[in-house]
């Protein structure tokens, strides 16, 4: 029966030895959910394909969807954007859609990591993450942001997220994706970046 996380923090690594069982983790999730549905992978096989005791993955991650959707946050943290060109508009356009691109390279990954990440949205009150809000900032050029920028910002996030639910679910083919989440971004950021 599969374990319902329970609402509280994973625990944080204190050691360069459980540091790396947590990225062995998460780095056996991403295999795994790469080549199959998130719902015909277990936290057990998680745990022994990274070579840890389902314990320790506990330890860290409360449930299943706990860990695939720190993948997605270990991959938005490690995403590195095109350089920008100048144009703000363009610039988070072709940030979002690249993001977008990466997230969509293998389609169980993605379908794991946006299902776990609304799930465990709805399940704590997590705190907003401001590493893709930060790299879209950053590549507009924005210092200090109004406060019109960070909603604008914020809307980017939502619209791309909103996106790649319909993509994953089947109801958007990825090229479509790509192109709407362009489309979206220039028309959210054109008058204020």
């Amino acid at each position: 029966m599969p374990r319902i996380g329970e609402p509280r923090a994973p625990a944080r690594p204190a050691t360069d030895d459980q540091e790396n069982r947590r990225g062995a983790i998460l780095a056996a999730a991403a295999r795994l959910g790469a080549t199959k549905e998130i719902d015909r992978i277990g936290a057990q096989e998680i745990a022994a394909d990274a070579g840890v005791a389902l314990r320790t993955l506990y330890r860290y991650y409360p449930s299943k969807h706990h860990v695939f959707a720190a993948v997605l946050f270990a991959q938005v943290s490690k995403f590195r954007p095109p350089p920008p060109s100048g144009d703000p508009a363009g610039d988070i356009a072709a940030l979002m859609v690249a993001a977008c691109r990466n997230l969509l390279r293998h389609k169980h990954l993605a379908h794991a990591m946006i299902t776990s990440t609304q799930i465990v949205r709805a399940q704590e009150d997590a705190p907003d993450d401001p590493t893709l809000r930060e790299l879209i900032l950053d590549i507009a050029g924005v210092d200090n942001p109004t406060a019109e920028q960070l909603r604008r910002s914020r809307l980017v996030q939502q619209a791309a997220f909103g996106i790649l639910t319909w993509t994953v679910g089947g109801a958007l083919r990825p090229e479509d994706a790509l192109e709407d989440v362009d489309v979206a971004c220039r028309l959210l950021v054109g008058d204020v970046f």
